[in-house]
């Protein structure tokens, strides 16, 4: 069993690959020849051994980003430095992916490419102003209850008045608690707490020890489940797959739209962010992405920036990244440093205005 595990670990990555591959391969199999359509039944049977695998990073992430965050933070000069650095990149990314978004979907304009088509769209408005989302945001990031931080986020709704010529000034403020952790508040939290106990000196000690000692206990528990993610990616990506009802129309309404999305992507990841990596380090950055191959395979399999985060710290630390910079910068850099939600998100804004007829000047684009 000893020997089954270390040729697994030795192997992970290309495990990984595979198992990425037969998932896309097993889903437009049974997509193509299976002889009635799939339930919605039986996909969430055949991703049932994928979601176990997911229930168990999420489980994981609470305890691993709080002990992480609080573990690295106890050396305030040091973790300045490395927040320092670590905003300087977070900005430099995110500007570059928004700034690639807008030079995409202003060459390609897929949404006036697509003005003829049969779009059908939903009537699900939630009314906001900037404003609102804005202090929703540092809301988050001040949580009143801890405990409840851990379950939901914060959100102001507007209740539209019955009478048309009231001003949206005046409509009804509400204040609601959706589901979801509020991860922002808990970064906050712990940063705050880690700084804290880093400057009682030692009487902060025990509290060190412990953070650290349940920091590596997670981590030790991420390592097992890391050697599942070449099987979970493959049930979550084909049950994905099956998900999806009609490949064709799906192509034919939204391909130059997906397109687009998918060239940001590949160009951010593949080319920009190598890119800074090489001038800031004048070194390969493929390598590196070699490596990372679980947490890619992660992210491909569960759409979500937070559930990577374990797998993320683990391939760093594989790497041989030290332990206090992964587990200071992935949780924070997985919580704000989203660039290609940034992208796709700038391209989705910009595909509805063209795709109404719209015209926007450069500087409410740039304000999108």
């Amino acid at each position: 069993m000893n020997i089954l595990k270390e040729v697994l670990r030795q192997k992970i990555i290309l495990w990984t690959v595979i198992g990425v591959c037969a998932g896309i391969s097993l889903g437009l199999i049974l997509k193509t020849f299976t002889l009635q359509p799939w339930t919605k039944r039986n996909v969430m049977y055949l991703k049932f051994p994928g979601e176990l695998f997911m229930r168990i990073v999420n489980c994981l992430i609470l305890p691993l980003i709080t002990s992480s965050i609080v573990s690295a933070t106890c050396n305030l000069k040091k973790s300045g430095r490395i927040g320092t650095m670590a905003l300087y990149y977070y900005t430099t990314t995110t500007s570059l992916g928004i700034i690639l978004s807008v030079i995409l979907v202003q060459t390609i304009r897929p949404g006036d490419l697509l003005k003829d088509k049969n779009i059908i769209t939903q009537n699900t408005t939630r009314y906001s102003i900037t404003a609102d989302t804005i202090l929703d945001l540092f809301r988050n990031f001040i949580p009143e209850n801890i405990v409840s931080a851990t379950l939901f986020q914060y959100q102001t709704v507007l209740q539209k008045s019955k009478n048309e010529s009231v001003p949206i000034d005046e409509w009804r403020i509400d204040h609601m608690n959706v589901p979801g952790t509020d991860v922002l508040g808990l970064v906050v939290f712990s940063l705050v707490l880690g700084l804290a106990i880093g400057d009682i000196g030692a009487k902060g000690e025990p509290l060190i020890n412990f953070f650290l000692s349940l920091s590596d206990a997670m981590m030790k528990i991420m390592s097992w489940a890391i050697m599942l993610v070449p099987i979970s990616a493959l049930f979550l990506i084909s049950a994905k797959i099956l998900e999806v009802e009609d490949f064709n129309s799906l192509i034919k309404r939204l391909g130059i739209y997906i397109l687009t999305v998918f060239s940001g992507l590949l160009i951010q990841g593949l080319i920009l962010l190598p890119l800074v990596y090489f001038i800031c380090t004048r070194q390969s950055p493929y390598n590196i992405i070699v490596k990372l191959g679980p947490a890619f395979a992660t992210a491909f399999g569960t759409s979500s920036s937070t559930a990577t985060v374990p797998v993320t710290i683990s391939c760093l630390e594989r790497i041989g990244i030290p332990s206090k910079i992964s587990k200071f910068i992935v949780p924070i850099g997985a919580t704000i440093n989203m660039d290609g939600i940034a992208l796709y998100e700038s391209i989705g804004a910009i595909f509805i205005i063209q795709l109404h007829g719209l015209q926007f000047s450069l500087f409410k684009i740039i304000i999108i």
